[in-house]
C-alpha cells in the first residue's frame, strides 16, 4: 500500500537532512531507492526495489541495492524486518512499531500499542545486555489467506 505524498516527502527530506549530518554522499541513486522504501509499507525486500529501480535507472545493479540498503541500516536510516528467517525486509518507517507477519503469504503490516512500547524487563533479563531498541513481531494468518482456506 502506498504512503500518503507528505509523508513521503517527510521522510525523503529527513533522510536528506540526516545523510548529510553524517556526511555520506546523496547521489539520484541513493534518494531513489529511500524513495522507493519509503514510499510504501510493505516492507519490501532488496529485490522488490530493485524491480522498481531499474525502470529508471537500468543500468543499478542489485548488489548496488543491497550495498546501499545496507549502508542505510547501519546508519539507522532505515530498520531491517526480519521475517520467518526469509530475506530480509526493509521498514523505512522509524516511529516505534511493531510487525505483524503472515506465515502463509509473508505480508508484513506495521501495528502500533502503546502498551507494548512500554514493557518493563527486569534487570535479571537484562543484566548481560544494553538493549537499544526492540520491536515485537506477531506471527499468524492474515485476513486474506484466512478466506483462502
Amino acid at each position: 500500500m502506498r504512503v500518503d505524498n507528505a509523508i513521503v516527502e517527510k521522510r525523503v527530506n529527513d533522510f536528506i537532512k540526516r545523510s548529510k549530518e553524517l556526511g555520506i554522499k546523496i547521489t539520484p541513486q541513493r534518494v531513489a531507492i529511500y524513495r522507493e522504501l519509503a514510499n510504501t509499507d510493505e516492507h519490501p525486500s532488496a529485490e522488490a526495489i530493485y524491480k522498481k529501480i531499474k525502470n529508471y535507472y537500468p543500468n543499478i545493479s542489485l548488489t548496488t541495492i543491497y550495498r546501499t540498503l545496507e549502508t542505510f541500516e547501519k546508519l539507522g536510516l532505515v530498520s531491517v524486518v526480519n521475517i520467518l528467517y526469509n530475506a530480509a525486509r526493509y521498514d523505512a518507517n522509524l516511529e516505534p512499531h511493531h510487525h505483524m507477519v503472515c506465515v502463509e503469504c509473508k505480508k508484513v503490516e506495521d501495528f502500533y500499542d502503546e502498551s507494548l512500547s512500554k514493557l518493563d524487563f527486569s534487570q535479571k533479563t537484562l543484566s548481560r545486555y544494553k538493549v537499544l531498541g526492540y520491536t515485537v513481531q506477531l506471527n499468524g494468518i492474515c485476513k486474506d489467506c484466512q478466506s483462502k482456506s
